[in-house]
């Protein structure tokens, strides 16, 4: 029974992540993409997190969404921060 589990947890656990960007929180004017911690940089408009964000913002009636930074919120998850415009 004990093997069963310590071989059944770790599928349960791998279920649980995500692979596309997944919006966290939104206002009306700030948009939040929880996805991997890694900053997007000068590039940030090439990535599906950006995507995300313009996406969510277009909710709205913006058209662009401009790249604030990134909070850790644990192993390999971060909050990407977007304001939009």
């Amino acid at each position: 029974m004990k093997n069963l589990l310590f071989l059944v947890l770790p599928m349960l656990v791998a279920c649980n992540t995500t692979s596309e960007p997944m919006v966290a929180d939104y206002n009306g004017r700030i948009v939040k993409v929880q996805f991997h911690d890694v900053p997007l940089g000068a590039n940030y408009k090439a990535s599906p997190i950006y995507l995300k964000a313009v996406e969510t913002c277009m909710l709205d009636g913006r058209s662009d969404a401009t790249y604030q930074g990134v909070r850790s919120l644990g192993q390999y998850a971060g909050e990407h921060t977007f304001l939009c415009v």
